[in-house]
């Protein structure tokens, strides 16, 4: 990386730090951010949680196709 690549992402991000320092320096927005995060974080569990259930339930058909399979192949021998 050029030192004037460098130097400019160092730039962004720097401002970028100091942005979030100043908007969480205020005890409102803090409580606010915190509010959203623990809304994302529900968001996220739920999701996991259908996903979970999405998975086994095409677990279980997937394991009900395959014994179907077997019964039929054994009738045909």
């Amino acid at each position: 990386m050029s030192p004037l690549t460098a130097g400019v992402v160092g730039a962004v991000v720097g401002a970028a730090v100091g942005a979030a320092a100043v908007a969480l320096s205020d005890e409102k927005n803090r409580k606010e951010i915190g509010k959203k995060f623990n809304e994302f974080k529900k968001d996220g569990q739920k999701v996991i949680s259908d996903l979970k259930g999405k998975i086994e339930d095409v677990k279980s058909g997937a394991g009900d196709k395959i014994e179907e399979a077997r019964k039929d192949l054994k009738k045909k021998l």
